[in-house]
């Protein structure tokens, strides 16, 4: 039981690298502009993974990042930690929202697959929220925190 729930926060960090079980398309994570942000009513599978990927694929600014995370600068140090480990991202891991479990005004709840090299694939549920633009939750990356075990605090 740990394990899996290790195995899922691991898989929370990754936010946005790849295709399941697919290599990550180093060139499409450039893709995104520097002043990424979600702004549509109703987003799209491929709009949520697109947050996920500029969190943990791309070296955007802090500032920039920060305008994708509910907790803003006070949460960046988690996708900032993820990329800075490749964990998530090509060569050594992937990941990809593969569906949206639940969607209101201003939260949705979505599903991330992600995996790394030597570990299995994991499944998480993810949420996102409306305050201006589409922001991942602090409850997600909280998860992830704790699941993977890394040596941040976070209070979510």
């Amino acid at each position: 039981m740990i394990r899996r729930i290790r195995l899922l926060a691991f898989a929370l960090l990754t936010l946005a690298l790849t295709v399941t079980g697919v290599g990550l398309n180093a060139g499409q994570a450039q893709a995104l502009p520097a002043n990424f942000t979600v702004t549509a009513a109703n987003p799209s599978v491929q709009d949520l993974d697109d947050i996920v990927e500029f969190l943990v694929e791309t070296n955007a600014s802090d500032e920039a990042k920060a305008r994708n995370l509910e907790g803003g600068m006070n949460a960046v140090i988690v996708p900032r930690t993820v990329y800075n480990l490749g964990i998530f991202r090509a060569p050594k891991g992937w990941n990809k929202i593969t569906g949206i479990t639940s969607r209101s005004s201003n939260s949705i709840l979505a599903t991330l697959q992600a995996g790394s090299a030597g570990r299995p694939t994991v499944n998480v549920t993810v949420e996102f929220k409306k305050i201006g633009n589409w922001k991942l939750s602090n409850n997600s990356l909280c998860q992830g925190v704790k699941t993977v075990g890394l040596n941040i605090y976070c209070n979510a």
